[in-house]
């Protein structure tokens, strides 16, 4: 009786070996695939999202990106607020950006517009 019971015993010591190690991998794997998300989606210099509220109580949006154009990469906006929406092309700083988004008249226009 002794000896089935010890067997009994080492397979259930077995069994939540076993479930441990796959629920601790699936831990793991969950983590790492959370930890790369987040890495994607933050905020860095090359591309962000700035959104808030005018002076006038208005809300803007702000997407400020990176795009390769004839082989050089320059700065892209896509904007939306009170001066309407859109994309454009531009240097400009974004903080500098989202005060013309916010003026219902301001020109938004592409870099070397007169180009």
């Amino acid at each position: 009786m002794n000896k089935v019971h010890a067997i009994s015993d080492n397979l259930n010591y077995l069994m939540r070996l076993l479930i441990s190690i796959a629920l601790l991998s699936s831990a793991v794997a969950w983590a790492a695939k959370t930890e790369r998300m987040k890495t994607e989606l933050g905020n860095d210099e090359a591309t962000f999202l700035l959104t808030g509220t005018c002076q006038n109580g208005e809300p803007y949006r702000l997407f400020s990106y990176q795009k390769r154009t004839g082989g050089l990469s320059q700065s892209y906006y896509d904007y939306e607020g009170p001066a309407g929406k859109g994309s454009v092309r531009s240097d400009t700083y974004p903080k500098v950006m989202a005060v013309r988004v916010c003026r219902k008249l301001a020109e938004i226009i592409n870099a070397n517009y007169w180009e």
